[in-house]
Order: C-alpha cells, then sequence, then structure tokens
C-alpha cells in the first residue's frame, strides 16, 4: 500500500511539471521600455517606438540583419531593380497571417495603398507610386522618381496587410479603432488585446504560424512590453527581477547594475547623434553664420563626452551613421572643436563682444546626460559672454518649446527670444536625405532655412546612381558645416541592462526583437 502511494505521489508530480515545459518552453520575457505605440496599426503613423513594436507583429519586405547591419529577403527573398523607377520583389510562398489567410502581393498593394492614405507615413513614400501585381508572388514597386532609399525604408516600413480586415463588416472610425489593437500580421507574435492596458503594459503570445518559426525555436512564447518613462524606475524594476531587459540605462545607473551579480550590462555603438543647432529662421544672432561659429567653438564636447557620458559616446563629425545607405565618410574628422579664444574673436567681429541672452532647451531623462549636456553646454557659453540658460524638460514639453521658437511665435508683439536646442537623431533606417533635412533642411527639427543647403539635399536624394549620390551627400555635410547648421558632439553608445539569465544580442539601429532573445 506505502509502495502505491508513493508510486501515485510521483505520477502527479510528473502531471503537473511536465506540461509547463511543454506549453512555455520559451518562457516569458519582460521588456521596458520608456515609451509605447500610440496604435498597433503598422501603416498610419510615424512613431519611434512603433517601428520597433509593428514587426513584433508585422513582417516587412526586407530585414536588417543583427549580426552585421546588412540587408536581407525578409517576406521578399530576392528583389531586383529594373530601372529608377521600377523594382521587382519576389515574394516568400507558403507564408500565412495570424489570422490563417494566405500572403501573396495583393497584401503588399493593400499595405501600401493604406500608407499612402495616412498622412504621416504617406511622408515616407512620397516617391513611391504604387505597387502592381504581376502575380501572386511577384510585385512590381513603381517610384514617381528615383529612391535609392526604398531598400532601407521597407527594413521598417511598408508592412504587408491582411485582407481580412475588409470582410469585418467595420467602416471609418470603427475599423481604425479594431486595426489599432488587433493585429493582423505575418510576424512571430500577436498582440493580446484585452490585456493591453494603456501606458502601462501590451502583452504579446506566440503565432504558432509564422513562416521562420524554425530559425527560431527557443524565442520567448510571451514577451510583456512595460511602458516606464522614468530611468531611476526601470533601473529598480530590472534590478528587482520585475523585468528582463530594459532599453536605454542611463550612464549614472551603469555602475549598480556592473555590481549586481543579477544583472549584466550590454553596450553597443549605435545611431543617435548628439547635436545642438540654432533658431535662425526669425532672425536674432544665431542668424549671423560667425555666431554659430563662436558658439561651436566654445563647447568642449570631448570633455562632455569623457565625463558626463563616461565615454560611452564617440566623437563624431557629421550627421550620417555607418549604416546610412549613402552618405557616411569614415575620414571625416570630428566638427569644430574647442576654441574659448578663437569663439571671443568672432563674437566682436559679428557685433556681440559684450555677448547676448539665450535660452538652450533640452530634453531630460530622454538621452544619455541629456540635461547635464545642457546645463555644461549653458556654462562655456557663459565663459565666453553668452548669457546661456539651460532649459532641459520632458519631451512633450520640449517639443512645444521648439516649435515655439521655430515657428516664431509671438509674445507681447515680439518673437519668443534667442534660443539653440540639443537633442539626439537616429534614423536606424539610414535614410540620409530624411536626417539632412529633419536636422539641417526643411524637416521639422530643422531651425535653419538656408536654400543652397535645401536644393543640395534634393539634388543628393534625387540622384540615381549610387556612386555619384554618396558624393553629393558628402557635399551636403561640407555645406552642414561651412554653414554651421549645428554643433555635432557625438554618437552615443546604447546600453541595455538585462538579467543575468537573458542570452541576447544587441542591435545598432535601436530596434529589439525578441524572437533573438534566449531565456535561461
Amino acid at each position: 500500500m506505502k509502495k502505491l502511494f508513493v508510486l501515485a505521489i510521483l505520477l502527479l508530480s510528473f502531471a503537473v511539471v511536465l506540461p509547463v515545459q511543454t506549453v512555455d518552453a520559451g518562457g516569458k520575457v519582460t521588456i521596458a521600455l520608456r515609451g509605447e505605440p500610440p496604435t498597433m496599426d503598422p501603416n498610419k503613423v510615424s512613431n519611434y517606438v512603433g517601428t520597433m513594436v509593428w514587426r513584433w507583429a508585422y513582417g516587412t519586405l526586407l530585414n536588417v540583419r543583427t549580426s552585421d547591419g546588412k540587408k536581407e529577403g525578409w517576406l521578399a527573398p530576392s528583389w531586383k531593380k529594373k530601372s529608377d523607377k521600377e523594382v521587382i520583389f519576389k515574394l516568400r510562398k507558403g507564408v500565412k497571417f495570424s489570422d490563417g489567410s494566405k500572403f501573396t502581393c495583393a497584401n503588399v498593394k493593400f499595405g501600401l495603398e493604406r500608407i499612402k492614405a495616412s498622412k504621416r507615413q504617406a511622408y515616407f513614400f512620397r516617391p513611391t507610386k504604387g505597387v502592381e501585381c504581376i502575380d501572386d508572388y511577384t510585385a512590381r514597386w513603381l517610384n514617381h522618381k528615383a529612391d535609392n532609399g526604398i531598400y532601407v525604408q521597407l527594413t521598417r516600413l511598408g508592412h504587408p496587410m491582411s485582407l481580412k480586415i475588409k470582410e469585418l463588416g467595420l467602416k471609418g472610425r470603427k475599423l481604425a479603432a479594431y486595426v489599432s489593437r488587433n493585429t493582423h500580421g505575418t510576424g512571430p507574435y500577436t498582440l493580446v488585446s484585452s490585456d493591453w492596458q494603456k501606458n502601462q503594459k501590451m502583452v504579446f503570445r506566440i503565432n504558432p504560424l509564422w513562416w521562420n518559426n524554425k530559425a527560431w525555436p527557443n524565442r520567448p512564447d510571451t514577451v510583456v512590453l512595460r511602458r516606464i518613462k522614468d530611468a531611476a524606475v526601470r533601473t529598480k524594476a530590472i534590478q528587482a527581477g520585475d523585468v528582463d531587459i530594459v532599453m536605454g540605462i542611463l550612464p549614472q545607473f551603469i555602475p549598480q547594475l556592473e555590481k549586481d551579480p543579477n544583472t549584466k550590462i550590454k553596450a553597443i555603438p549605435a545611431v543617435r547623434i548628439m547635436f545642438m543647432s540654432f533658431f535662425t529662421k526669425n532672425g536674432g544672432p544665431f542668424a549671423d553664420e560667425r555666431v554659430r561659429r563662436a558658439a561651436n567653438l566654445a563647447i568642449d564636447a570631448e570633455k562632455i563626452r569623457k565625463t558626463l557620458l563616461g565615454g560611452r559616446a564617440d566623437l563624431f563629425g557629421q550627421m550620417y551613421h555607418p549604416w546610412n545607405y549613402s552618405g557616411y565618410d569614415p575620414n571625416r574628422k570630428p566638427w569644430h572643436g574647442y576654441n574659448p579664444a578663437k569663439s571671443k574673436a568672432l563674437l566682436k567681429e559679428a557685433g556681440y563682444g559684450k555677448g547676448f541672452k539665450m535660452e538652450l532647451i533640452a530634453t531630460n531623462g530622454r538621452y544619455p546626460a541629456d540635461k547635464q549636456t545642457c546645463e555644461a553646454s549653458a556654462g562655456y557659453l557663459k565663459a565666453v559672454g553668452i548669457d546661456a540658460t539651460c532649459n532641459a524638460q520632458i519631451f512633450p514639453l520640449y517639443k512645444k518649446s521648439h516649435r515655439a521658437y521655430n515657428g516664431g511665435k509671438k509674445k507681447n508683439n515680439k518673437y519668443k527670444g534667442v534660443a539653440a536646442f540639443y537633442m539626439g537623431y537616429g534614423n536606424g533606417a539610414g535614410n540620409p536625405g530624411n536626417i539632412a533635412r529633419g536636422t539641417g533642411g526643411t524637416g521639422p527639427w530643422s531651425g535653419t532655412k538656408i536654400k543652397e543647403l535645401n536644393d543640395a539635399i534634393d539634388d543628393a536624394a534625387l540622384e540615381s546612381d549610387p556612386a555619384k549620390q554618396h558624393k553629393k551627400f558628402v557635399k551636403v555635410t561640407s555645406l552642414f558645416k561651412k554653414h554651421t547648421v549645428y554643433k555635432v558632439f557625438f554618437k552615443i553608445h546604447d546600453v541595455f541592462g538585462m538579467r543575468s539569465n537573458i542570452e541576447w544580442r544587441p542591435r545598432h539601429d535601436e530596434v529589439l526583437y525578441p524572437w533573438e532573445i534566449t531565456k535561461k
């Protein structure tokens, strides 16, 4: 009787343990980010976090390998450029959406049509005319004009969409609301809509229909995205074991994670470049090129890099990173150096020998040592006679201040004032035209309006010959430096914190793909 009792206990223990190993072999991984996507509809808006998280549930035609940063086929295993205005994509056969429907060229065409009808994402596909389906697995991509950047764009955007959403019987806002919270993609995960607590957490479950399941058999079965805005709280969460990976560990928290036996740090040189630029569209001291040069020479970026960022950045001399498809020059030296004596001389030459008052706006906690760099820069500017005040704010307030200065918003019939701004620009897709427009051309983050620059950017972006295009984008950088559009500080390293039982290789392009994670 005693032997039977022991046998029964053993059988019961196996009955409890074995199913857990079978059902949850990949385990659950919790990732902490400072934000979350505003929507899970991948065809509508432009959003930094969304660009990363949409890939969790939706596939793209092309992909960038984590190992070497090179492009590879994804939903389109191969492609061929037929002319400046035509590319043929051969699509992967046997792919299914998470709703069970078949992936064909019609889904590529449908996804692009939704993008072109949007207000935000359509901007990135301005040169694109449309998609024609030669057959179910051959797509003809047509452009209005040459666009060598379409290939990098299709590693992050242009997600094909399931035609099933047309059969839901929903229209207008009801359809938009549904697609924003329910995923119909070809990606490795599906969103658990009922578990999405806005601004708190999102839950993703493994997609058993994913075409690439065999390549990633040990990926997590469940991925939880927790939005934790405060960097200190994110650090405490990983030390407490509440999360497994934290993206964006700030310099002041690195030592404590390195000392903790349960956590580890991984850092990688990344794409985001920190710079200071000037509001010049409405006149004022910074409309004078000499004053902009003086501000450049007043600040010791190398000392800031070594001290405030602990060396986890690379002094840089351009706004193009090594993964741009064109324009990056590995031989370019760092930007204007540190020379306070020359800075004072230029201010005097420009008629500002007695200085002037200005505000330097920056983010607070968004980038490594952003507030501290703002404060240090203001101190350097004061040392040459410019009465600078640092105003570091949370990102939503920073955006409002930037728009107010850039738009010439008036206060008591006067423009808001003299100002510069410190921020980071990444563009993980590696499109030099978007970077140039965004930081020094006609883009939303540019504080200048110089016709020579805008013409040079457009000329480079529309060049179809890759070798000639590269030379033209290199020239754009030279013009930015000549006109001192901004001060380039450094290209930062992305620093990740993770639990010691996590195996994962960070990427250079500010994205995190959970199917590449293994939890021991």
